[in-house]
């Protein structure tokens, strides 16, 4: 038996743990190992971002390959930062009970507080962290927040009917929304929440019908209409959010455009995603003084009354036509969404809620340019592709497939001629150039340093869902290097890079575990990263599992 010998090495894990590995030295070792030339370049060191400075017009925070216009055009978009009341902040924060309870189900008291109701077709697949490992909100369709008259606020009252109540000091209406393994927790993060407010303008107007008598008689205005300058810090007033009235004393043209809910039915007003309360009436632990979201009369940064002139946004069925004189919803929110050192933005520490927003907030987007194609066919020319009369000249005796159609621009990313362009250039490419020979994917570590650097107040990656994909986009531009500089050959090789045999490819792919003796760090990363993890009877609830529970 030959002589082996035994040493043990000690090596630290990602999460900082010692973790042993045992070798044995024997001749074994000794042999050569056919792969050894895979990992003989292995780099010492991982390659780390360098720190990009801030944007020198915003201070925003930027990373490497973004464009200098992203945060704010070069300075030409400016808004107020938000004023987030001491308490709300501590909630957001601190590492107690409350701040930790209120943070782990911030979805729940957001909705709980929301003065609007939220349809949305929600995956729970990806909600659900015993499946998933993360949470993540994903959603199907359309999100649409509605906002219900009081007709049932004596007997029920849900949303927005709960601030006519928030006067009494016991709360009980509040509290019949508890979950009971949680009652005393939520009940100590409600109080708290309403006493902050309790100086939001809706929440103050609202308040004001908790005496009334016949409140199947009162009328609830809501503006819709507000423009505030959002270039300077201010938060509307009470008369300026709604006005309350008796059927019979109504106030004629108290707002330009407005929302009324009666006292006496349940009729459901939908909120649009361009009006400027879509925002602080949704997420009101956002907007905790009902500070204005996004809407078409922010100027920008050097925008002068006068320089509009007789111009006027009107059109309710057109929110994306504003010229370069206004913020577009685009630029409203890419401002919103960057982080900026010494200023304190809850939405990006808004975990869960955030997801949400952020998701909500590409629906808007996108729904926006939708809007503007449907309204916009002429100037797109949609005369010009297979219509009506296309249809009738091939023969075509299907009704269902007779029609007029709306068309999407190639420009509409996820579009059938967007697509079709891009199948179109790659096709283009392959016949001028060859074949690729190399297909190279790339996925996200969030444990990354540029990451985790980033994180503040308790987070973890999956609550700055904004940070991980401006790194994981630098970290794919950086890829690209390896055939811009022909450090992997050329994506479409030429004879001088062409692999012709499979000891050729072996030299920059392998698919074998490395050796756990003679490189364990890499043995430990190939198995944590790349390696798929137990599923059928070990793990039912895992994805790729047939018949698992929904």
């Amino acid at each position: 038996c030959p002589f082996t010998n035994f040493c043990m090495l000690q090596i630290k894990s990602e999460e900082d743990e010692e973790v042993e590995i045992e070798i044995k030295e024997d001749e074994e070792l000794h042999n050569p190992d056919p792969y050894d030339f895979v990992y003989s370049n292995i780099p010492k060191n991982t390659h780390v971002f360098k720190t990009e400075e801030n944007c020198r017009f915003c201070k925003a925070t930027k990373f490497k390959y973004e464009s200098k216009r992203l945060c704010c055009k070069k300075g030409q978009i400016r808004l107020a930062n938000p004023d987030t009341p001491p308490e709300l902040m501590r909630l957001w924060t601190s590492n107690d009970s409350e701040g930790r309870h209120f943070r782990n189900n911030i979805r729940f008291f957001n909705g709980h507080f929301s003065f609007t109701t939220l349809y949305c077709h929600v995956d729970r697949d990806t909600t659900d962290i015993r499946t998933t490992g993360i949470y993540t909100f994903r959603a199907h369709g359309q999100i649409y927040h509605n906002i219900h008259s009081f007709g049932n606020s004596r007997s029920d009252p849900k949303h927005l009917e709960l601030y006519f109540y928030d006067d009494d000091p016991s709360l009980e209406h509040r509290y019949r929304h508890y979950r009971e393994a949680m009652y005393e927790q939520d009940r100590q993060v409600i109080g708290i929440i309403t006493d902050i407010l309790r100086d939001n303008p809706y929440s103050q107007q609202f308040r004001s019908l908790g005496q009334a008598q016949n409140l199947e008689d009162y009328r609830l205005i809501l503006n819709l209409d507000q423009r505030l300058d959002q270039r300077t810090y201010n938060a509307p007033i009470n008369s300026e959010v709604a006005a309350v009235w008796i059927e019979g004393n109504e106030r004629r043209n108290t707002y330009d455009r407005n929302v009324i809910l009666h006292g006496n039915n349940n009729e459901i007003e939908h909120i649009r995603s361009y009006y400027g309360c879509y925002d602080p009436l949704s997420y009101p632990l956002f907007f905790p003084r009902a500070e204005l979201g996004w809407h078409r009369k922010i100027p920008k940064k050097d925008t002068q009354e006068e320089d509009v002139g007789a111009e006027n946004i009107n059109n309710d069925e057109d929110p994306d036509s504003v010229s370069g004189l206004w913020v577009t919803m685009r630029e409203y929110y890419c401002y919103k969404f960057h982080t900026r050192p010494n200023i304190f933005n809850p939405i990006l520490h808004g975990g869960r809620l955030f997801q949400q927003f952020a998701v909500d907030t590409y629906i808007k987007i996108e729904s926006s340019r939708l809007d503007y194609m449907w309204h916009h066919q002429n100037k797109i020319r949609a005369d010009l592709y297979q219509g009506l009369l296309d249809n009738i000249q091939a023969g075509e005796q299907n009704g269902d497939a007779v029609g007029k159609r709306r068309v999407l621009t190639s420009s509409f990313i996820g579009g059938p001629r967007d697509k079709l362009r891009r199948y179109l250039d790659a096709m283009a490419l392959v016949r001028k150039y060859g074949k690729p020979d190399v297909f190279l994917t790339m996925t996200c570590n969030p444990n990354w340093e540029e990451i985790t650097r980033e994180l503040q107040f308790r987070q973890t990656p999956q609550d700055c869902p904004d940070i991980v994909v401006r790194v994981f986009r630098a970290k794919l531009e950086e890829m690209k290097q390896l055939f811009e500089k022909a450090i992997l050959g050329k994506l479409i090789m030429t004879g001088k890079y062409k692999y012709t045999c499979p000891e050729q490819y072996d030299r920059i792919i392998s698919a074998e575990l490395p050796d756990k003796h003679k490189y364990p760090e890499l043995y430990k990363m190939v198995v944590k990263h790349m390696m798929h993890g137990p599923c059928g009877a070990l793990n039912k609830f895992c994805p790729c599992t047939k018949n698992r529970p929904s």
